[in-house]
């Protein structure tokens, strides 16, 4: 297991594709981080909570970073017909996919406190120019937990998205288009929409909070593992030629 997540590591750090998405996310990060923060004081934005938002908000580019990471990866071995190699190597194919949501949770731990970590200071340093302060004490440390706890879930969220769909394009669209449908008929599903990935995934962050933060991790934590079985049923004993 070991071998195989240092492979996908290797990979990952091998791609270009990794060095721009990173790229686009730190310029997100910063431009996110010392620009919006200068309208600190507008109203409904003073006040430390609503401050924090902002950086809230910064962990949601992380987590579509993650999510669009992983299932590129998964998928794009589908795509330039590379995975039959990898299961030559590994023919335990459930280790492979396994090996997969490992890595790409632990990118998204890492990718999480380095946005955290460039975030959260930037943005005090900007806001406390203007008088104003994020407060950043046990609120910040929560802050950290919200940004790390939804990225890692939303990249191997990703990942299963990717091994299911087996085609990169199929992957995004899936993505980006669930997220859509959400924000279109999220309401009229009532109480059972608070359930769906994307939501969980907000209220995980802290951005909406029809339930604790925790509960709704846990509630993510059990879309993931059922998504997760369910690609393993579906899509690890397919042919791949």
């Amino acid at each position: 297991m070991i071998a195989l997540v240092k492979a996908e590591l290797l990979k990952l750090r091998t791609l270009r594709s990794t060095l721009y998405a990173g790229a686009g996310l730190l310029l997100i990060t910063l431009l996110t981080a010392g620009l919006a923060m200068g309208d600190a004081g507008e109203k409904n934005f003073s006040t430390p909570a609503e401050l924090r938002d902002t950086v809230l908000a910064i962990g949601y580019a992380a987590v579509f970073f993650l999510a669009v990471l992983g299932a590129n990866a998964a998928a794009g071995e589908y795509r330039h017909r590379t995975i039959s190699q990898r299961f030559l190597a590994s023919p335990a194919r459930r280790r492979v996919l396994l090996a997969k949501l490992v890595t790409y949770a632990l990118v998204g731990f890492v990718v999480a406190l380095a946005v955290a970590a460039i975030a959260a200071p930037l943005a005090e340093a900007v806001v406390s120019s203007k008088g104003y302060t994020l407060d950043l004490g046990d609120a910040g440390l929560l802050l950290v937990g919200h940004i790390t706890v939804a990225t890692v879930l939303a990249g191997m969220l990703g990942v299963i998205v990717g091994a299911l769909t087996r085609n990169p394009t199929t992957a995004m669209v899936v993505i980006f288009g669930v997220w859509i449908a959400e924000k279109i008929a999220g309401g009229w599903l009532g109480d059972a929409g608070h359930y769906l990935p994307f939501t969980l995934i907000e209220n995980t962050l802290g951005l909406i909070k029809p339930m604790a933060w925790g509960y709704a991790a846990l509630a993510l934590s059990g879309v993931v593992a059922g998504l997760g079985l369910v690609a393993q049923r579906l899509t690890v004993p397919r042919d791949v030629t």
